[in-house]
């Protein structure tokens, strides 16, 4: 079954620039099937796995995603970056219970889902610049998939 509004991607396969609102079952339709290894299927699953986890929190947050997961050219890519915003008077020195604990730490969630995540308040210097690196194209793909230096993609924010 094919997911409905799914964004277009570009002749090099990447989302155009800005901040696409797509399901869980959107981005497994662009970014999580099986393509040369199971690779894409596996990081689904533990982005599917993160994501409802923070759900439960009850946490007013969004995730976003970034990296070579959400390049569909790359047929085997390395992890997923996740921005997690968290509201704007979040408390980073407060007491977390430890599976609350657990995605807000990036060394916790790098063992346990093997994700880059950086967990930054809403409406930020840090989210500003966050999102506007995470809409450049790392230099390593550049030269791979013939673009021009300074090429920008879009990122994704999961949506319920």
């Amino acid at each position: 079954m094919t997911e409905p509004n799914l964004p277009p991607l570009t002749e090099h396969h990447l989302l155009p620039p800005g901040i696409h609102q797509l399901t869980l079952d959107q981005v497994h339709a662009l970014f999580g099937q099986f393509q040369w290894s199971d690779r894409r299927p596996k990081l689904f699953q533990k982005l599917r796995e993160f994501v409802q986890e923070v759900w439960k929190t009850g946490w007013q947050t969004e995730v976003l995603i970034d990296g070579s997961f959400v390049m569909a050219a790359v047929n085997r890519p390395e992890d997923i970056d996740i921005i997690l915003v968290l509201p704007s008077n979040w408390d980073f020195n407060a007491e977390l219970r430890p599976f609350e604990y657990n995605l807000v730490s990036k060394v916790r969630t790098r063992r346990k889902f093997r994700f880059d995540v950086f967990a930054i308040r809403a409406n930020s210097p840090e989210e500003t610049n966050l999102i506007d690196f995470f809409h450049d194209v790392n230099p390593k793909w550049l030269a791979e998939f013939r673009l021009p230096r300074g090429a920008r993609k879009g990122i994704v924010r999961i949506v319920p």
